[in-house]
């Protein structure tokens, strides 16, 4: 995978070029909305868009906190609105392990439909990897 943008701590952002697809792996949902904007939509989708982004993953496995109200509204408003009109056809999420984290992916996945994606839940990574491949029919590099 390429290498992106990281906020220190909080995420990393990371291109799979052979899927088309964004990779978010979040340590901490302690972002502003600055923060967030910056990472998601000018760096991840800023990167993703000419490349011809498919899909969007996102890793909350290890996260800790939730997202603020002014971020699930942007995300509610803005971000699922952009990415269907950007190419993104699959949001796909990795479960979280601590309540409160899985509350904020909950609250965040109920939007991504309405805006045409295909909502995913997997476990890991490679689930989200392997799923893909076989959703867009790429074989499995050896």
């Amino acid at each position: 995978m390429t290498p992106v943008h990281e906020i220190p701590g909080k995420l990393t952002v990371q291109y799979e070029p052979s899927l088309k697809t964004v990779v978010d792996t979040w340590t901490s949902y302690f972002v502003t909305l600055d923060e967030f904007k910056d990472a998601v939509l000018v760096k991840g989708l800023g990167y993703g868009h000419p490349r011809g982004v498919q899909a969007w993953v996102v890793d909350s496995s290890r996260a800790k906190g939730a997202f603020s109200p002014e971020c699930q509204a942007f995300i509610a408003s803005d971000i699922f609105p952009t990415f269907a009109k950007q190419g993104v056809k699959y949001f796909i999420t990795i479960n979280a392990e601590s309540a409160v984290t899985k509350m904020t992916v909950r609250e965040y996945q109920s939007k991504a439909g309405p805006h045409g994606l295909k909502l995913v839940e997997v476990k890991n990574l490679a689930d989200a990897l392997e799923w893909l491949r076989r959703e867009l029919g790429h074989k499995r590099a050896a």
